[in-house]
């Protein structure tokens, strides 16, 4: 009784058409041509704050006319990571050395658009964490990008002017 298994199985074996034979294949070649495009990073607007008064916090938002902004001219339809370096204080240039006004970012704070320099319906990103854009479609290769932030005076704050650098950084993924 174990041989009529057996035989059976190597029957079947030998009777079953084999499956791949019967289905046509083709091939293509693959082929792509790699460049490096330079890119362009160009700051159009400080962040600016303007007069504050004394222990209140002042906002300003991404989509203000003050807020700061940078063009960047890449390869069109390119993908690139956006992050920043971004200061915990503003120092001030006319005070004792080491007078500081804090400074911080939302979670909403930063935000991208491709082609258009225009933040109504850009991107919102946190400028802590970063984000992935993308430039424009020929002929526009462009990308814009906007920060805002507030600044937290105390009530007892040296007057002055207080400054800072916000620094972009863009890279093709």
């Amino acid at each position: 009784m174990t041989r009529a298994p057996a035989a059976l199985l190597l029957v079947a074996m030998i009777v079953a058409p084999d499956a791949r034979a019967q289905t046509p294949t083709g091939q293509v070649g693959a082929d792509a041509v790699v460049v490096t495009v330079g890119m362009t990073l160009t700051p159009l607007r400080d962040l600016q704050f303007g007069s504050i008064p004394l222990g209140v916090p002042t906002t300003v938002l991404p989509t203000a006319p003050n807020a700061g902004a940078w063009q960047v001219t890449g390869a069109s339809n390119a993908f690139v990571s956006l992050s920043f370096t971004l200061p915990a204080t503003l120092g001030n240039a006319q005070a004792v050395p080491g007078v500081t006004l804090p400074i911080s970012f939302a979670g909403t704070a930063a935000l991208w658009r491709r082609a258009v320099n225009d933040p109504s319906g850009a991107t919102i990103f946190n400028p802590v964490v970063g984000a992935t854009g993308r430039f424009g479609p020929p002929p526009n290769p462009t990308l814009y990008i906007w920060i805002g932030g507030t600044v937290i005076p105390a009530p007892a704050q040296l007057p002055g002017i207080y400054t800072g650098t916000v620094v972009l950084q863009v890279a093709y993924l």
